[in-house]
């Protein structure tokens, strides 16, 4: 008998341990930083190391993102809204597919986001204007059909893309008041010059899309400064490692391999750790 409440106590007090553990882990997870990542491709990061085993189908989200490497070293909890051809009303619409701002609450301590090239065509234009220029040249690139040209933006479509943008961060203020709020600009991804073999594109479609790209660092500069968000400036920290230089941080068009995660004229896996690092730097004062 006395052996039998020995082994009884001993249970019991097993069983009130584990309890113990478990709630002590509920609590220190409930402690964790709610981080909610929002964005397109480049937030997304097609093609960098391997696809998310949690990655929303069709989204290509990588297991090596700025946002899971940045949760990883903050010891954040992540919720990756990510998701490649997201455009600004996608993400805020409640019923697209794209659709987002659902994973902000009244909780949520972090938010970054970098949208905002889709709305302008941006990499769509480059992409098209390499694989037409290599179509014209006989050089069909492996069985991939080139993508319909996107329009040149006009001023309406700056005036849009700003005004969504501005509509989605009020809306990120509204929902997460205590949130730290962080929007990122796009990487360089071609020279400010000249142009090379590995970016098989008309001049004009360079000097056009490089138009845009600083219409769009304009636009999200202004967005940040009205506000009061912290920026990240992705093309200042890019600008020596655009596709022809001798470190490149983004995918050129003809080594890509172009597959169900890969996408030409993307960030590399180097590029995810830079805005990491200026992520981690930024937020110092925070976290």
């Amino acid at each position: 008998m006395y052996k039998y409440l020995l082994s009884l106590i001993s249970i019991l007090f097993i069983l009130s341990a584990c309890r113990l553990n478990i709630s002590d882990d509920d609590a220190k997870e409930s402690q964790r930083v709610k981080y909610v990542s929002l964005g397109s491709s480049f937030a997304a990061g097609p093609g960098v190391k391997d696809v998310a085993d949690n990655s929303p189908d069709n989204c290509w989200q990588s297991d090596q993102n700025y946002a899971r490497k940045l949760s990883q070293r903050l010891n954040l909890h992540l919720i990756d809204g990510s998701c490649i051809g997201a455009k600004l009303s996608d993400i805020a619409s409640p019923i697209s597919i794209y659709s987002q701002m659902e994973n902000i609450q009244s909780d949520t301590g972090l938010v970054t986001l970098l949208a905002g090239g889709n709305d302008l065509g941006y990499l769509a234009r480059l992409m098209t204007a390499s694989c037409e220029n290599l179509v014209k040249q006989g050089k069909v690139h492996k069985t991939i059909p080139c993508l319909e040209m996107p329009e040149f933006p006009d001023i309406d479509d700056y005036e849009n893309t700003e005004y969504h943008l501005n509509i989605i961060t009020n809306a990120i203020i509204e929902k997460a008041p205590n949130a730290v709020i962080v929007l990122i600009d796009y990487a360089t991804v071609l020279p400010l010059t000249a142009l090379c073999d590995l970016t098989p594109m008309d001049t004009k479609y360079a000097i056009e899309s490089n138009y845009i790209k600083g219409q769009l660092e304009g636009m999200l500069e202004r967005v940040s400064t009205r506000n009061g968000t912290l920026l990240i400036k992705a093309s200042e920290i890019t600008r020596d490692h655009n596709v022809c230089s001798e470190e490149p941080w983004i995918r050129d068009y003809k080594s890509a391999e172009w597959g169900m995660t890969t996408l030409p004229y993307h960030p590399t896996y180097e590029y995810m750790l830079a805005i990491t690092d200026a992520l981690e730097d930024v937020l110092k004062p925070y976290f």
